[in-house]
């Protein structure tokens, strides 16, 4: 008797079309999440502590999590505007999502932080560019073409320093890890290559010393 007061004071009209298409991407999100949250998550913190990944990969699980019950909510609504669906369980069901959510949040959350406060940061190598040992000098030069661009740019000054070293090694390197940041070998050979190479960043804003 009740559902059919409840029909006939919502009449069932047609779902819009969006509803159907709605069904797979929920369940894709759902499962992504899942995925993501259990079996991703010891993967994720080990990528970030490396420096392999952003700190933000940690709150993958969450972010689709979110969406997922944004859209879930949006679909429920709609079936129950057009009459398909009881709007009282939905209310419920969209609140269970939300306390799932906000379960999953705080973990996530400390875990983002953890990973970030204890993601490796690489080491300062200006103290072995200058170093009074040429093999230290010339294994930092190395050094430098391995680091992230963001990283490695800012020890060019000290390599444009370096291509007049006394020592072939270290010119030899850090040749080769400027050509390396810059894409291509601007700077050539002969004597005249340093002054070259500085002329190719100077362009680019970077002052040699």
């Amino acid at each position: 008797m009740q559902s059919m007061a409840d029909e006939t004071q919502t009449p069932r009209t047609r779902p819009p079309a969006f509803v159907k298409p709605f069904r797979y991407l929920l369940y894709l999100l759902l499962l992504g999440s899942a995925v993501a949250t259990i079996a991703g998550v010891p993967t994720l913190e080990e990528a970030v502590r490396e420096g392999r990944r952003p700190p933000a990969f940690i709150m993958i699980g969450p972010a689709l999590l979110a969406v997922f019950v944004v859209l879930f909510a949006v679909y429920r609504f709609a079936l129950v505007r057009a009459g398909r669906y009881h709007a009282g369980k939905a209310f419920v069901q969209v609140g269970f999502m939300l306390a799932v959510l906000a379960l999953l949040l705080p973990g996530s959350v400390e875990r983002y932080r953890a990973a970030g406060a204890g993601r490796a940061r690489p080491v300062d190598l200006t103290r072995q560019l200058g170093s009074p040992d040429p093999e230290a000098r010339a294994m930092a030069a190395e050094l430098v073409r391995h680091r992230d661009p963001p990283d490695a740019m800012r020890y060019v000054p000290r390599l444009l320093a370096l291509l007049d070293d006394p020592a072939p090694e270290v010119r030899r390197q850090a040749r080769s890890s400027l050509v390396v940041l810059a894409g291509e070998d601007a700077g050539g050979e002969g004597v005249d290559a340093p002054a070259r190479w500085r002329a190719f960043w100077g362009a680019r804003g970077v002052a040699a010393p």
